[in-house]
């Protein structure tokens, strides 16, 4: 897969995301910098995730993440499957949390996805290319 980017916008894919009890899609921003993915909470539940970590009670187990802004504690998960056009991943970490709604972006796509494909971005040319990891001879 090759898209066109720029280095002055966020690169965002629509995401298919598999889960025990169904499939959503969601609109993604791809983040080279964050080591987990990201779905919505509530998604994550209704796809059939055991995303239950309460924060304001401080029960369940947490996994602790750190975005730019804040420390979190979250629910981990590993996402079935993720799929962007006709790449697709398998046994994805993830964390459920609900990011602002305000900025149109419901998912992240961290390293946890890309770690399953070759990623170039060439800023020069204006291109991201992804592609499938080839098993070894």
């Amino acid at each position: 897969m090759k898209i066109r980017i720029s280095a002055d916008e966020p690169i965002v894919f629509f995401v298919r995301v598999k889960g025990p009890k169904g499939v959503r899609e969601f609109r993604a921003v791809l983040d080279t910098g964050s080591t987990d993915s990201l779905i919505p909470l509530q998604d994550a539940r209704e796809l059939g995730y055991d995303a239950y970590y309460d924060d304001f009670s401080k029960t369940g187990e947490a996994t602790r993440g750190i975005t730019k802004t804040d420390i979190i504690e979250t629910d981990e998960i590993v996402l079935e499957e993720v799929a962007v056009a006709d790449l697709v991943a398998r046994d994805v970490k993830a964390l459920a949390y609900d990011m602002s709604r305000f900025t149109g972006i419901e998912a992240v796509l961290g390293i946890s996805f890309l770690r399953n494909f070759n990623t170039y971005i060439n800023f020069e040319q204006g291109y991201l290319t992804i592609q499938p990891i080839l098993p070894s001879p």
